[in-house]
């Protein structure tokens, strides 16, 4: 699975948002996944016991958002994924909301009724430029999964299911949609109405290819202002809407400073740091799936060195004494450089200034 950020399309509202990583195997050969394909597996002891370990974190009657993760979730059949989530819901001290994220190789008709059944119809949609591939190390088997995966994408709309499609921001993607009006176009015209662009982080497969698909600070910020702009410019010269995080809630957060208010979104809100776990087969560790992928027994060696998630935070934060963003931002992923010689920081503080020039020239 390569994405790991907060889930933004997920509308429900949640307390705490677990990661449930429960098969790590995959059907792809992704080259920025950042937890390459191994074979740790949950078994069904290990759901029913999933109500006891948030218990250890969650109060009674709290909204808890199981993201079924992987690897790839679907890939052990909708029956196994469907024991999991009966498992889990004999317990009846926590309100279960339910998320999902596949790439959408084993989508068949079994699928359908369990996504519009346990998952509102919402299914989370992985969908990558030229650096998804079918066969390992192979460039030319994107085409393959682009055979595959756009009849799928369809089927799953004429079924009644609601997509959101989740993108990486890699080099790849920012070099094909140079003018991100072609891309809003792209999704708009094949159905889709909400976009998450994901932060590429250096781990796992993305760090070994980082030479070639990595995006420093400064290049993230500078897409990403130009993609606002250009999401500004195309709503109101189209009239039609597209929902993308993170767009909207940078928009929001920077409004939010604008009327004199704290509080960030997604990744740079710092929620990750308290409401973000993750469960996999070797058991319940703290913080998000990215900041948990690279562990000593997976084939890419730990480099992602968290010793306290606050105390990380806190010394991160020691370079945002004069932002002024610093209300609306966590000083971004921990999982990536606060500093990597860019001459941006990770939270972006040049993106966020472009969104508040955006917000004095429209209001």
């Amino acid at each position: 699975m390569s994405g790991g950020s907060v889930n933004t399309m997920v509308t429900a509202p949640f307390d705490h948002l677990v990661y449930v990583r429960v098969f790590e195997g995959c059907n792809l050969h992704c080259q920025h996944c950042f937890i390459p394909a191994n074979p740790k597996k949950m078994e069904p002891e290990q759901f029913s016991a999933i109500p006891e370990m948030v218990s250890r974190f969650a109060k009674v009657g709290q909204k808890i958002l199981l993201q079924w993760h992987g690897g790839e979730p679907t890939l052990l059949g909708h029956k196994y994924l469907v024991d999991a989530i009966e498992r889990v819901e004999k317990n009846k001290d926590f309100e279960w909301i339910h998320g999902i994220q596949t790439n959408l190789m084993t989508y068949s008709p079994e699928w359908t009724g369990v996504y519009k059944k346990y998952f509102g119809s919402e299914v989370g949609v992985s969908w990558d430029w030229a650096i998804r591939l079918t066969s390992k190390d192979r460039s030319e088997t994107f085409e393959d999964f682009e055979a595959k995966f756009w009849p799928k994408f369809n089927q799953l709309l004429e079924d009644g299911l609601s997509p959101y499609l989740v993108v990486t921001g890699t080099k790849p993607f920012f070099e094909r949609f140079k003018n991100p009006v072609e891309f809003f176009d792209f999704v708009y015209d094949r159905g889709i109405r909400r976009v998450h662009i994901e932060r590429l982080t250096p781990s796992g497969e993305a760090r070994q290819n980082w030479s070639w698909l990595g995006v420093s600070n400064m290049d993230w910020s500078a897409y990403m202002s130009r993609m606002a702009r250009a999401y500004v410019s195309w709503s109101r010269n189209t009239g039609k809407f597209l929902s993308i995080s993170p767009l909207d809630g940078l928009f929001a957060s920077v409004d939010r400073l604008l009327a004199g208010q704290a509080g960030g979104y997604g990744c740079l809100s710092g929620v990750c740091d308290t409401h973000f776990h993750t469960i996999d087969e070797t058991g319940y560790r703290r913080g998000c799936t990215a900041i948990t992928s690279e562990e000593p027994d997976n084939k890419r060696a730990k480099v992602i060195k968290i010793v306290k998630i606050e105390q990380d935070r806190q010394i991160r934060r020691w370079n945002c004494v004069s932002c002024k963003y610093k209300v609306i931002c966590s000083a971004g992923c921990l999982a990536s450089d606060m500093d990597d010689g860019s001459g941006e920081c990770a939270g972006g503080s040049r993106l966020f200034q472009s969104v508040e020039m955006m917000r004095a020239i429209t209001n």
